[in-house]
């Protein structure tokens, strides 16, 4: 498991970390930014750039008439080396190897059905094989494997704690053991969150909510650029809050759970059984079977006005919004990021956002301003685990578990 900077990182760490967050720099900036002296920047970035990582790009402008040394900018170099990362769920397996800037370069993607499931671990062999195969890259290029998954590693990060069974055959001590390189492993949203903190300097803050919204549904916490891990797997599990006391019984065994109002599982559960039960819901002129209806079905039923789907849909918002709006006041974020297939709708955003203003009108009317709905994309989680592989085996290796 990703651990965050609890123990002290190195002064190369730090530069790089520093030079990932604020690229285009200057030496002397790095020096002002992360407190250590000119001389071992100078030192550690010429170190940089003699193993091909980071490259100057040049003077910075000044103002006309301006004196003392010039400032030269520095960049990681994107294509010096490369990152795999992965993601299940029960949607697709993607992998995915990135450059080091997150850009996508090979990627490989295996719909979800149960036998990929029963042979999960054999699939991500496979697949991560034949992926580097097809890149023409070498293993030396790569630093290291991120795994983003569906629930929480154990201690001894051997295996997957989660509620359902569906990924009880995921074994990363045997990746490790069939690839020749190291692996990491961390829940999915949390991974998302490190690849807008790595990949999205510009526009993620120091400290964010990370609210993700999938088939189940968690927020990931940055503090100061570290991960926020709590004591056990309870942070983060914004799922499993009470949003209607006395509601719907969750799969946790409490009832009234948010994500039995509004995770994809539940929206998908309440519209196939729409489907069996209202012969003249929309859904029906969309998909010729209930079982091929996904998330994207049922907003496109929104969008069109299906009454029942519209009150399904609208539930969900006015309890993602008393969420949204709870972690504002409580926690107070820099940023709170949005992430899901669910926001892709322009109808869905707009009802969402609208409320969230009203929830939060109180407080300043430009506060929800920092409430951010992404871009949706399936390959999101995959490189977000490639982000935590190269927090993890190359920006901080000495830091460790």
């Amino acid at each position: 498991m990703y651990k965050g900077k609890k123990k002290k990182a190195s002064n190369r760490s730090r530069i790089l970390e520093c030079i990932y967050r604020n690229a285009p720099i200057a030496r002397t900036d790095i020096a002002e930014e992360t407190e250590i002296t000119p001389a071992t920047v100078t030192m550690n970035v010429t170190t940089l750039i003699s193993e091909g990582f980071v490259r100057e790009l040049g003077e910075a402008s000044t103002d006309e008439g301006s004196s003392g040394r010039k400032r030269v900018l520095i960049d990681i170099i994107p294509d010096r080396a490369y990152s795999i990362g992965l993601e299940f769920t029960q949607k697709a397996l993607v992998i995915c190897i990135t450059d080091l800037k997150g850009r996508i370069r090979f990627q490989h993607v295996e719909p979800f059905n149960e036998e990929l499931a029963g042979r999960i671990t054999d699939a991500i062999i496979d697949g991560v094989k034949g992926l580097v195969a097809e890149s023409g890259i070498s293993w030396d290029e790569i630093v290291g494997i991120g795994a983003a998954v569906p629930g929480h590693m154990n201690g001894s990060a051997s295996s997957l704690v989660t509620n359902r069974k569906t990924w009880q055959n995921f074994d990363p001590k045997r990746i490790e053991q069939e690839l020749p390189l190291p692996i990491v492993c961390e829940n999915n949203a949390r991974c998302m969150a490190l690849g807008e903190y790595l990949f999205s300097p510009q526009e993620s803050p120091d400290s964010f909510a990370f609210f993700h919204v999938g088939m189940g549904m968690f927020c990931a916490n940055v503090v100061d650029g570290e991960m926020f891990l709590g004591e056990n797997y309870v942070a983060g599990e914004i799922g499993h809050t009470i949003v209607s006391e006395g509601g719907r019984r969750c799969e946790c065994g409490k009832y009234g759970c948010l994500q039995t109002y509004a995770s994809e599982n539940h929206l998908i559960r309440n519209a196939k059984l729409l489907y069996k039960n209202t012969p003249n819901t929309i859904l029906r002129s969309l998909v010729p079977d209930d079982s091929l209806i996904t998330i994207e079905t049922i907003t496109t039923a929104y969008s069109m006005g299906d009454p029942v789907i519209g009150m399904y849909i609208a539930e969900a918002l006015k309890y993602l919004g008393i969420t949204i709006s709870n972690i504002a006041i409580i926690t107070n974020p820099g940023k709170i990021f949005l992430h899901g297939q669910l926001f892709d709708n322009q109808d869905i955003q707009n009802e969402l956002m609208d409320y969230i203003e009203r929830q939060l009108i109180f407080v300043d009317r430009t506060y929800a301003g920092n409430v951010e709905i992404l871009p949706y994309t399936a390959a999101d989680g995959a490189v977000g685990a490639s982000a935590l592989a190269i927090l993890r085996f190359f920006i901080r290796p000495a830091m460790g578990e």
